[in-house]
Parts: C-alpha cells; sequence; structure tokens
C-alpha cells in the first residue's frame, strides 16, 4: 500500500489563517483505526440541498453498500471508468465474485445490487454540498418544490472517503474533527465553454497570442449582451478558483491592456456595481453575501503597486450582478445543457468536463486561459472520522488506488496528472481549539 504518512512535515499552526512553524509526531497510514474508530463528530446543521433533478448524481444504496465515497462531482467525466478499473484491481487481488461488468444502466435483480463491485454508494456532486451532508448527517432532495413534495426524500448515511477539490472544505472538515489528512492525487485546469463554433466571440480567434486573448475574454465576461453561465457561489467549491482566475485576468489586463481595453472594462464594471434586477445577485434569497463590488474586497484593489486603489475588479460577483446570467446549482450538468440549448453563451468548466463532451460529439468548445492567470487545481482525498469498520479495508484499497493505478484513467479523461511539488495537509485542534495544520511531501 502507498504510504501516505511517514513523513516528516512542515507543520502550521492556524486558527484557519495564521500560520507558524512547528515539528509533529508521525501519524499512521489510515488515522481512523483502532481506538478512534466509534468516536464520530456530532451531525450539526441543516442538511444539504439539492433539487430532485439532480437525483443522477446519486449512485447505489447508502444502506446496504461495501463502501460510501463523496467524491468531488466533476470527476464523473471518467468515474464509471475508475471504479471498474477498481473492481478488476479487487479481482486481480484475490477478491472472489466482484462483478467487473462495468457500472452501467441496465435491469438488475436485487441479488445483482448487493453483489461485491456493484454494491457502493457514490455521490458525484460538488463538494461543498458534501461538506454540508458530512457535517449535518442528510441530505435533501427536492425540498425547493413546494408543498407537492412534502417532507423531501433524504438521505440520511455516513460516508467513508472524501474527495475535494480545494484544500479549504479539508480544513474546514479538519477543524470539526471530520478529517485528519488530505492528500493530492491529481489536477485539473479551468477553461471557457462556448458552442463549437464560438458565435458568441468569446475571447480572441483561433491563433491570437495568449495575452490578447485573456483581455478579450476579460471584457467579453461583463459585456452585456454575453450570457454567463456561473457557478454557484456558496456551494460549488470551484466557484473559488474561477474567482481567483477572474481576478487574475483583470489585473493581466490592467496592466497590459491599451487605454481603450481598459476603459472599456471600467465602463462595464461600472455597470455591474451592485446587482441589476433580474440577476442571480437581486434575485437569490437565505445567503448574505456582499454584491456591492465597491466594499467587497474581492472585487476593488487595495494597495496593488501600479492599480489605483478603489478601481473595481472583475470578480465572480461581478458577473452574477448581470441580468442574464444563470447561477448554476451543479455547473457540470447545467451548463453544458445550456450552450447545448443556445440558453447561455459561455461559461466555466474544467477541462476534463470540455474533453468528455467533446468525446461524445457535443457541438461545444473551449478557450483555455494560459497558466498565470488561470492555475491549476490540485484534488485531495481524505478518510473520514465517519467511517464504518466494516468498510475500512476497503476504503483503504480504494484510496491507495485512487493514488496509484487510477492516475492514467484521469489523463486520458482530460485531467492533468501532479507535477510532484503538491503538499499534503495534516490536520489537528490545539488546546486553545485552533486548527493546526501540518503540510508534508506524500
Amino acid at each position: 500500500m502507498t504510504n501516505i504518512n511517514k513523513v516528516k512535515p512542515t507543520v502550521l499552526v492556524a486558527s484557519l489563517c495564521c500560520l507558524t512553524t512547528a515539528t509533529p509526531a508521525l501519524a499512521v497510514d489510515n488515522p481512523f483505526t483502532g481506538s478512534s474508530l466509534g468516536n464520530d463528530p456530532v451531525p450539526t446543521g441543516n442538511c444539504a440541498e439539492l433539487p430532485a433533478d439532480r437525483a443522477t448524481e446519486f449512485h447505489g444504496n447508502p444502506h446496504s453498500s461495501e463502501l460510501n465515497l463523496a467524491m468531488a462531482g466533476n470527476q464523473w467525466v471518467v468515474f464509471n471508468s475508475v471504479m471498474q478499473a477498481f473492481n478488476e484491481r479487487r479481482v486481480a487481488n484475490g477478491e472472489a465474485d466482484v462483478a467487473t461488468d462495468g457500472l452501467v444502466n441496465k435491469s438488475r435483480t436485487l441479488e445483482e445490487l448487493r453483489t461485491p463491485g456493484n454494491n457502493y454508494f457514490i455521490e458525484l456532486i460538488p463538494p461543498g454540498q458534501e461538506r454540508n451532508q458530512i457535517k449535518s448527517g442528510c441530505m435533501l432532495l427536492g425540498n425547493d418544490e413546494g408543498e407537492r413534495n412534502f417532507l423531501a426524500f433524504s438521505i440520511q448515511t455516513n460516508f467513508d472517503v472524501f474527495t475535494s477539490t480545494n484544500f479549504n472544505l479539508m480544513r474546514d472538515l479538519g477543524a470539526s474533527g471530520y478529517v485528519k489528512e488530505a492528500i493530492p492525487y491529481i489536477r485539473n485546469q479551468l477553461t471557457l465553454m462556448t458552442d463549437d463554433t464560438n458565435s458568441a466571440g468569446i475571447g480572441a480567434p483561433p491563433g491570437t497570442p495568449g495575452g490578447d486573448d485573456i483581455i478579450d475574454a476579460t471584457l467579453d465576461l461583463v459585456d452585456p449582451a454575453i450570457r454567463v453561465s456561473q457557478v454557484d457561489h456558496i456551494n460549488e467549491g470551484i466557484h473559488r478558483g474561477i474567482n481567483a482566475m477572474y481576478q487574475r485576468m483583470d489585473e493581466y489586463t490592467r496592466l497590459n491592456g491599451t487605454a481603450a481595453e481598459i476603459a472599456l472594462l471600467d465602463a462595464r464594471l461600472a455597470l455591474v456595481g451592485d446587482p441589476q434586477p433580474g440577476s442571480p445577485a437581486d434575485t437569490r434569497t437565505g445567503i448574505s453575501t456582499n454584491f456591492n463590488l465597491a466594499t467587497n474586497p474581492a472585487c476593488h484593489y487595495s494597495g496593488h503597486p501600479d492599480i489605483a486603489d478603489a478601481t473595481l475588479r472583475l470578480c465572480e460577483f461581478a458577473v452574477l450582478n448581470k441580468e442574464n446570467t444563470h447561477e448554476t446549482r451543479v455547473h457540470h450538468v447545467e451548463t453544458p445543457e445550456r450552450i447545448l440549448a443556445g440558453e447561455s453563451d459561455v461559461g466555466p468548466v474544467w477541462v476534463a468536463e470540455l474533453q468528455l463532451a467533446v468525446n461524445n460529439g457535443d457541438a461545444v468548445a473551449g478557450s483555455t486561459m494560459p497558466d498565470e492567470v488561470n492555475v491549476p487545481v490540485v484534488y485531495s482525498v481524505a478518510f473520514l472520522a465517519t467511517m464504518s469498520n466494516k468498510h475500512r479495508k476497503l476504503a483503504e484499497d480504494f484510496v491507495d488506488f485512487l493514488l496509484t493505478d487510477a492516475t492514467q484513467i484521469y489523463v486520458d479523461g482530460g485531467f492533468l496528472p501532479l507535477v510532484g511539488d503538491e503538499l499534503a495537509e495534516r490536520y489537528s485542534l490545539d488546546a486553545d481549539g485552533n486548527l493546526v495544520i501540518e503540510t508534508f511531501t506524500p
């Protein structure tokens, strides 16, 4: 088994923000074994919620399964292949009666559903929603459909393994006692999905130098005529990476664009300084987000050596303030559907999601911004404190598979391999209840 713990790490002590250095003790391969099992954190807060039509993101039966996986949703593009290969590895390792016919849709008997290799529970939804579900212990489907759907369908289960597209979710679960380590295993990168002819002219024409493409795409995202499918800024973890990319695109434009391009960017941002009537920012309820660009620190400059303080800045909230923007709840489903239906012109997605759509023959294309503004995202995996002791061995085998044999499957599906300098994180609490973050090379 791949050893992911026996290292001397650098330790960072933090209350989720402030970091200092120390030297920790060594840890075991799976931090939730032996006496630590049975000490699950107490569920708190309201259940996670998704519309009923997102039931296609839930696979199997949590109450009879042999392994419960909460996987960041954008992995759905390769995940049937991943589980097929995992089942084949189980057979190669000597397990009997493991199904290897693929987790495809077909008529099944109850006995077949309970066959090893079919008997998993897998969620492929935004990791922010999975985090909420892990902490609350429950998920509601269709709770937004009014009186007809009284006492909405619920999933009440514990997970064994969680994966995330950002370490912030892992740290939040670490602070709550659900996660002790988060280990990198693959990377992904954002792209701007369009229809196959890019009929709205997002970015610069093919062959244009990358810098000019950045400037054109920056202006397009706040063009009043361009309809953007923008991700949920509350529950879809991808929104952080998108927001950072937008901010870097704005900075690049201001430092490298012409005076006319910068003036146009300023004018378009001024139009969305506050939510426009009918925009997602205007119509969404039950949130406390500050959508005013002049007062939200993410959306204006302060202390930049070359850009004046208070200058408005492209950010996710500027796009959400546009009246013709659609805010998704599950972006990897809604954005391709809307572009193919002609309801949106562009939307940020992962390159792996674009690759799958192209492989499937969908009439879509993409513009991937250069790395200088579009930094690849590192995915990490963690065992959970809620892991069933009955599932422990299979959970360990799965994580080992994810860190080794599964890599090529992900790369073939459009993901990016690790480059070798990615750090893992280990979590604990100090005497004052502050989160302690130890970084180490797995």
